[in-house]
């Protein structure tokens, strides 16, 4: 049995795929399996995938029809051996580096009360350094998620970047929650983090992040601006079990705030239209309730933020956000 499983869900990722690879295989600690699941590709993905099936740490599988992203990444989990004891998702499109798995096994091991271990990384061409105070290597896992929350460290998401202890049953098919259509991972880092233990770092750069067009965070989250959406959903979900109450007002007036500025700039948006279609459809499965009275503080953001003409700004904007509200609903 292997201590860690390594796992790679890909979707016509041949581009990458190989690197990806190459990367675990040149990993310095060597006690691991690789799950890669093909998520019906129609490049070479799941060829280069099998090209690697004669060394016995690699399990290849593929998925029967395409599954949603978030559905993929649990299939993928669910595949790990029975038994191993820490999971490290890896993006097809992303990197580690050499010791990666070696340090963060390092710290998990050492530190009983560590649920999930992250560390600097580059980010496209950008060195990321958000954690904790060096030389600390744990956090409080409520304190955490407060950094995050408040905007102090950016350090619960992307997936390659974290190593996850697995619960004694495993990781089961669900172990995202699929509301969180671009977000599930950090929304998995909070909640191990708000109940089971704490956050683990390591002060050196060990994965790598590729920024590209094909990317999904390139193509869809960033148009949509899921960072604001899902972010908000996340404070009200499970803000009230780490947060004072005072705590929870300051830090939901200041997200309320970023997205109703994001939803009114997308007014102005050539694919508002979308935007506005999405971000309403998501509002029920994300328990956000978009109140008569939050639009109209979203028409005042937009009022306040319009110098020329405020009346008639503000009978456009009203027409508009009744539009895109109200209809079909």
């Amino acid at each position: 049995m292997s201590l860690v499983s390594i796992v790679t869900p890909v979707f016509n990722g041949a581009k990458y795929l190989r690197d990806c690879i190459q990367s675990v295989l040149d990993q310095t600690f060597t006690e691991w399996e690789y799950v890669l699941v093909d998520n019906c590709s129609s490049d070479d993905s799941r060829a280069i995938a099998e090209s690697y099936a004669s060394d016995k740490r690699f399990r290849i599988y593929a998925n029967r029809e395409v599954l949603p992203v978030t559905d993929s990444f649990n299939r993928a989990a669910s595949l790990v051996s029975p038994g191993t004891k820490y999971l490290k998702y890896l993006c097809a499109d992303d990197l580690l580096f050499p010791q990666c798995l070696e340090l963060m096994i390092k710290v998990v091991e050492s530190n009983p009360q560590v649920v999930v271990v992250g560390s600097y990384k580059i980010c496209g061409r950008k060195p990321v350094f958000e954690g904790p105070p060096f030389p600390q290597e744990t956090v409080p896992g409520r304190e955490a998620c407060k950094w995050f929350f408040e905007g102090r460290v950016g350090i619960l998401g992307s997936e390659s970047n974290h190593l996850i202890r697995l619960p004694p049953q495993g990781a089961g098919n669900s172990l995202f929650d699929a509301a969180f259509r671009n977000h599930s991972d950090t929304d998995l880092f909070i909640r191990l983090l708000k109940h089971s233990g704490d956050l683990g770092f390591v002060h050196q750069v060990l994965s790598f992040t590729r920024v590209h067009e094909d990317s999904v965070s390139a193509k869809h989250a960033r148009v949509l601006g899921t960072s604001d959406l899902e972010g908000l959903a996340m404070l009200i979900k499970h803000g009230p079990d780490f947060l004072t109450q005072r705590e929870l007002n300051r830090l939901l007036r200041k997200h309320w705030r970023a997205y109703q500025h994001f939803l009114f700039r997308s007014l102005f948006n050539g694919k508002g239209k979308k935007i506005w279609r999405y971000h309403r459809s998501s509002w029920l499965t994300l328990g956000i309730r978009m109140r008569p009275g939050h639009v109209a503080k979203t028409i005042a953001v937009g009022a306040a933020m319009c110098a020329i003409h405020p009346i008639d700004s503000l009978n456009r904007l009203t027409r508009l956000i009744r539009a895109r509200l109200y209809r079909n609903v």
